[in-house]
């Protein structure tokens, strides 16, 4: 009986980190939706210059700086939560 409710436990917690995941992945693909790369605003790759219909005069890096960190933690939330969702699912 105490083991059974160990393994219940377990389960849910494999379905918070699964929903953990979801959050993680979701986020990062808004995140990557405001993200402009150097070639998009003109800089060395020909690119247009252009973002949602209008061009790229100032520069972004404040922006750009922010959106790198936060990309960078939504990536290594996701892969960590990934994992362990394997890992507790499997147990």
């Amino acid at each position: 009986m105490k083991n059974e409710r160990g393994m219940k436990a377990v389960q849910y917690l494999g379905y918070l980190v699964a929903g953990l995941n979801l959050l993680c992945a979701l986020g990062l693909v808004a995140a990557m939706l405001f993200y402009i790369t150097e070639q998009e605003t003109g800089g060395t790759g020909g690119g247009w210059g252009i973002v949602g219909g209008r061009h790229i005069l100032t520069s972004q890096s404040g922006m750009a700086t922010f959106l790198d960190r936060i990309i960078t933690w939504l990536a290594v939330g996701f892969l960590v939560t990934a994992f362990l969702t394997v890992f507790l699912f499997k147990m």
